[in-house]
């Protein structure tokens, strides 16, 4: 089907000879504002706030704890054991509880260092400065011990520095000590929250460079670089052994030799703690991150890209995405995960890349998007909504279209939503076809589009022959005529475009509610439409004041001549003006939802004259008007129940005529109908052979009576093909069981003739127009007969 519209779309736009550059140039000339221009300036807006957005962001370091964190996350994914070769001495809770929660005294250390190098350690560095004095013996003795070993020793050093506005003093061992060992830097730098921590590989130390801890223990010899110890490394396997068991002996020669060693504080107390997210471990003693940050340097020259590289990727997607008049997000889907599958890579090779404030942009950016989308795309289908072709500006150049396809949802119930956008972009491309027609935006069930302006009699003509030709299109393909397009035109070139829209989709709307193909809301439609609005405000008091009057055209039968009931119309004069056209009335009261209102009031003040004519002749069949919409509302047929008890009307003589130019759904009404069947309530179909009351209807409806529309019946004295209509339906209804009621009966040779065909009742001009009741029941007093008897 779908295949089938495209080549119809093809055909039309190959005989109109329409083609894309000449809709362009039909843009540039009348200054159309092209939807697609409007949501990419808007889109690249967006694209551009978000990019500053994550640059500012990256700036200010906003994402840092994020990024701390995700860079956590794929440790542990990257989770593995430590190198052996580096091992901690631990100056733990045990070391501290064997000297009295004193720390040890560099005649200790002295002796640790001796059997530790004895043990064939390459060397020792000490996550301590040695900055304080202690006794003169122990000081030279931890001196001599440094001597002796030459080379193989290096103490902590922290050079003053800043930590927000408060200055550290720095932290240094004693002089005595600094000619006869290596100085390696201890200190780090903590992030917000402490979830990661960074390590220099050198510092300026008295107009000296002097490498940091994890630089001595990985002989790094690399560049200056401030770095972030890889998490991967799991610190738990870190070799660890008491500093108490290595002074008394506990520890073996073989498990320290050929390993390098860190002397650092791991007791409780201590206040060299970081954290390690999603480790197992949670607060990790300092000492243990010198030794990751040595394996780390061992990979080679840490870089860091910081977020420049992430920012740079981002704001190539962004752009493309803002300028691809696609709404799929998938430029920028694909980028945030290779964004974020990129670091994975990185982090084997000791490059480290910030990406949390491109991601930042990216959400910014998606956000942005999906408000133009939600604001400008219909959400139902991949189309523009009406915002994206509207303006504030008035356009001389245009009329504004609305097609509406009735009963969308009925011939769509069966399709997948891929398949509804197909249809809705398909009838898109179809009436881009005949002319320079401009972007066309999609809601609910309507079409929009704008196009060039044309003259009263060529727009009625396009408009006619547009609406046909999507009519027999959509009918030959779903073998259905409920799908029949309803268009509503603007031409009221003086108002904004935006308020022409709603004026062209509230015309789509009224066409379609009337059963009209089109509808131009030109001035003389406002003045149409202001006169119906005026009218539904006099309606609207009738109804209050239950003044809306009636009148009772008779039925005759035509055997007899004899009035045998009588068909309830209005005929009402508000305030003593004109009378008011009791179609008009009805659209009015269709049109401000208030027809049930209205059949009730038509209803209660027939009951009351009917009452009358009962008593005249109990068999008086009293007949109201009724949409058979109505049926569906059970709450109306409660009401009409209810005022036949209170009048005490006999329900079987009572007849609701039924009138319908839409289709009815079976299942909605069958219900009721049973239950006026079975209240003795007679159903009659009005107006049979027009809209849709024809033969699907004698089905749908088990109605008692059917009445031949006036048109077929006033045409028989010079159509033989009425008069064929009349007699076949008469043939049909008698078949059925039904009575049959010939209408508009002006002329007394069709009266003849209707007899002769078996028509079984009439009314019209010939017998009476519609009288008042107390002339009704004059006319049963006194016996008349119809005026051929």
């Amino acid at each position: 089907m779908i295949s089938s519209i495209n080549k119809l779309a093809g055909k039309w736009r190959r005989a109109f000879g329409a083609v894309d550059d000449e809709v362009a140039v039909f843009a540039a000339r009348t200054g159309l504002r092209s939807g697609n221009a409007l949501l990419r300036r808007k889109r690249v807006k967006v694209a551009i706030l978000a990019i500053l957005f994550g640059v500012v962001s990256a700036a200010i370091e906003l994402p840092l704890p994020a990024e701390d964190f995700y860079r956590a996350a794929r440790a542990q994914l990257r989770d593995r054991p430590a190198p052996q070769d580096i091992a901690l001495i631990a100056v733990d809770d045990r070391t501290l509880n064997a000297f009295q929660r004193n720390l040890p005294s560099r005649v200790h250390d002295s002796k640790v260092l001796d059997i530790m190098f004895a043990a064939g350690v390459q060397r020792v560095v000490f996550d301590r400065a040695h900055a304080d004095p202690e006794t003169p013996e122990a000081d030279a003795m931890f001196a001599q011990t440094l001597r002796r070993h030459s080379g193989k020793i290096w103490l902590g050093l922290a050079p003053a520095h800043e930590i927000g506005f408060q200055r550290v003093d720095e932290i240094a061992p004693l002089p005595v000590f600094r000619p006869l060992a290596g100085l390696a830097a201890m200190n780090g730098r903590g992030s917000p929250f402490g979830l990661s921590v960074s390590f220099p590989t050198e510092v300026a130390f008295a107009n000296k460079s002097e490498p940091s801890i994890s630089a001595v223990l990985a002989d790094y010899s690399g560049p200056s670089r401030l770095y972030r110890p890889d998490y991967a490394f799991d610190p738990a396997t870190v070799p660890t052994f008491s500093y108490i068991d290595v002074l008394e002996g506990r520890v073996t020669p073989d498990q320290l030799r050929g390993k390098k060693v860190v002397i650092g504080k791991t007791y409780f107390e201590s206040a060299d703690y970081f954290l390690m997210p999603l480790k197992m471990s949670g607060r990790v003693p300092g000492a243990y991150f010198h030794v990751l940050g040595a394996h780390t340097l061992k990979r080679g020259t840490p870089v860091d890209l910081m977020w420049f590289p992430a920012m740079l990727l981002v704001a190539v997607v962004i752009m493309v995405q803002a300028l691809n008049h696609n709404r799929s997000g998938k430029a920028l889907w694909g980028g945030t995960f290779f964004l974020m599958a990129v670091p994975f890579v990185f982090d084997e090779t000791s490059i480290h890349i910030d990406i949390m404030s491109a991601l930042l942009a990216v959400g910014f950016a998606a956000i942005g998007f999906y408000r133009i989308n939600r604001r400008y795309f219909s959400s139902d289908v991949d189309a523009m909504t009406t915002s994206a072709i509207s303006s504030d500006r008035p356009s001389e150049a245009r009329d504004v279209y609305a097609l509406k396809i009735t009963n969308l949802a009925e011939l769509s119930e069966d399709w997948s939503a891929r398949e509804i956008g197909d249809f809705v972009n398909t009838l898109i491309a179809y009436v881009k076809g005949p002319g320079e027609v401009g972007d066309v935006a999609f809601e609910r069930d309507i079409l929009v589009w704008l196009a060039p302006r044309m003259d009263t009699d060529e727009l009625e003509r396009h408009a006619d022959g547009l609406a046909l030709m999507l009519k027999t299109a959509i009918s030959y393909e779903w073998q259905s005529s409920n799908g029949s397009p309803a268009l509503g035109i603007d031409t009221n070139y003086d108002l904004p475009v935006a308020l022409r829209i709603k004026k062209a989709m509230q015309a789509a709307e009224e066409a379609a509610l009337r059963g009209l193909r089109y509808i131009i809301n030109d001035a003389a439609h406002l003045e149409a439409r202001n006169n119906r609005l005026e009218l539904i405000r006099v309606l609207e008091k009738g109804l209050r004041d239950r003044s809306i009057g009636v009148a009772f055209q008779p039925k005759i039968d035509l055997a007899s001549g004899r009035i045998v009931g009588a068909e309830t119309l209005i005929r009402w004069q508000p305030d003593g003006r004109e009378f008011v056209n009791p179609q008009d009335l009805v659209l009015a009261a269709e049109a401000g939802d208030r027809i049930n209102e209205l059949t009730l009031v038509v209803m209660e003040s027939a009951l009351v004259g009917g009452k009358q004519a009962i008593a005249l002749d109990p068999r008086f069949k009293l007949a109201v008007n009724m949409s058979a919409k109505s049926l569906s509302d059970t709450h109306l047929l409660f009401d009409i129940m209810t005022m036949l008890g209170r009048y005490n009307f006999p329900p079987e003589n009572l007849t609701l005529e039924l009138t319908e130019t839409a289709k009815l759904e079976d299942h909605r009404i069958a219900p009721q109908i049973a239950a006026l069947k079975a209240r003795g309530i007679g159903l009659s179909i009005d107006d049979f052979g027009t809209g849709q009351s024809n033969l699907e209807y004698i089905e749908k409806l088990p109605s008692s009576e059917l009445k031949i529309d006036k048109r077929f019946v006033q045409h028989m004295a010079t159509s033989e093909e009425s008069r064929a209509v009349v007699r076949a339906t008469i043939e049909i209804a008698h078949s059925l069981g039904k009575v049959v009621v010939a209408e508009g009966v002006e002329d007394l040779s069709v009266a003849a003739a209707l007899r002769a065909m078996g028509c079984d009742q009439a009314q019209g001009y010939l017998f009476s127009r519609a009288i008042t009741m107390d002339e009704l029941l004059a006319m049963m007093g006194g016996g008349r007969t119809a005026i051929y008897g």
